[in-house]
């Protein structure tokens, strides 16, 4: 879901979208894939309704990135209140609350482009308690070798299994994508690719969908340390054949940037500092 100043130059596209049933829209649940094994992605977050429990409550996923910080998609929370949610952590299951934790939120901070431009679609949440859950490392800067065409990913998220679908699955899934390499990723007439800020990544009969959004795009470097390298953002309904989904990218200095100095990270070869 994009701001309306991105949108005027498609509303000739929308009835079209619309008619079709292919509007882009916030990509919030795992089509296809297989369901994750507990403990497989640790740094996984719920981003739910306060007070709510598990799926009934749950409308975005996020990533623990810091011990106070999990990070999502700025569309999810821009017009959210601390109050207003609360985030769940340590479990595959989001409906076993013996597991894991709920935490209240203090904090929201969404990128400071992102509601003049519609992109850089990334935000903080800050909790009032420290995660036991790791984090996961965001990629180098200087990496962008999981951007490159045919890159093998990785998205997780909880929600719906098709485009449109009510029910919200408790259990986490995932399914293995790849890059696709700027030139070659088609969106839509009625929002096209920001490549500076986003990259696309796709598999067949597979892709992140409704509740999934502001979840980690993630892979594993060449020295075998696994990184995140995108935000879900958007996406054509759901694993249309020939539109990738589009994630916001964590290479982008901008973002990389709001992320390390807002949750306080630093990276180095002694490890990371965080808060």
């Amino acid at each position: 879901m994009r701001l309306p100043s991105r949108l005027t130059a498609g509303l000739a596209c929308l009835g079209l979208a619309l008619a079709s049933g292919l509007a882009s829209s916030p990509a919030d649940a795992i089509v296809g894939g297989y369901q994750a094994q507990g403990g497989a992605f640790p740094f996984m977050a719920s981003i739910q309704t306060k007070g709510s429990s598990g799926s009934d409550g749950h409308f975005c996923g996020g990533s623990v990135v810091a011990k106070r910080w999990v990070l999502t998609a700025a569309h999810c929370v821009v017009d959210t209140k601390p109050r207003d949610i609360q985030v769940g952590v340590g479990r595959t299951n989001i409906e076993d609350l013996s597991t894991g934790q709920t935490l209240s939120v203090d904090r929201i901070v969404v990128h400071p482009d992102y509601e003049e431009t519609g992109t850089f679609d990334a935000a903080l949440v800050h909790v009032t308690s420290r995660i036991a859950s790791p984090a996961i490392r965001l990629v180098p800067l200087t990496n962008n070798s999981l951007e490159q065409d045919g890159a093998p990913l990785t998205v997780a998220g909880w929600g719906t299994e098709f485009f449109g679908s009510p029910f919200v699955p408790a259990g986490l899934k995932a399914v293995d994508v790849e890059a696709v390499a700027d030139e070659n990723c088609v969106t839509t007439g009625l929002i096209g690719l920001q490549p500076e800020s986003e990259l696309c990544a796709e598999t067949l009969g597979g892709d992140s969908c409704q509740g999934d959004s502001g979840g980690p795009l993630f892979g594993t470097l060449a020295d075998g340390r696994r990184v995140q390298v995108g935000i879900v953002s958007y996406g054509l309904a759901c694993a249309v054949p020939a539109f990738p989904g589009v994630y916001s990218e964590l290479n982008n200095p901008s973002i990389h940037k709001f992320i390390t100095s807002t949750a306080g990270i630093r990276s180095g070869k002694k490890g990371r500092k965080n808060r």
